[in-house]
């Protein structure tokens, strides 16, 4: 309950600050007489010179949308593989490196579970 009425006061500040806020305030003899928000200020006085109004309009000029990129940077690309640092040759011996394998037997058909477990979406 206090999680959706905080959700409900931030949001309308949100919507208030964006829209923007106009207060007009009336003054009489330099004492402020009368506040109003969105109207203007009531006046005191008829013809007399000594009320005055000010009126202020307050709005937040961010703006909330995320920034456009036009292009994507290039990173830096290592290409490893086309130079050789490490001689295979060295690493496999030889009478290993010669053999041809040839498989001569299908691997068996996944079962139900195994073709379900791979056809599954996780959702977060």
């Amino acid at each position: 309950m206090i999680r959706k009425l905080s959700h409900i006061i931030l949001v309308s500040l949100l919507l208030i600050s964006t829209m923007g806020l106009a207060v007009s305030k009336h003054y009489c003899h330099s004492s402020l007489v009368d506040v109003s928000i969105f109207a203007q200020a009531d006046s005191c006085c008829d013809d007399g010179g000594c009320c005055s109004n000010e009126n202020h309009f307050y709005q937040v000029k961010e703006d909330f949308s995320a920034p456009v990129i036009s292009t994507i940077p290039v990173l830096a690309e290592i290409d490893v593989l086309q130079h050789s640092f490490i001689d295979l040759d060295l690493l496999i011996p030889s009478e290993y490196s010669e053999e041809n394998f040839t498989l001569t037997d299908d691997p068996p058909p996944p079962t139900v579970l195994e073709f379900l477990a791979e056809e599954q979406v996780y959702l977060l």
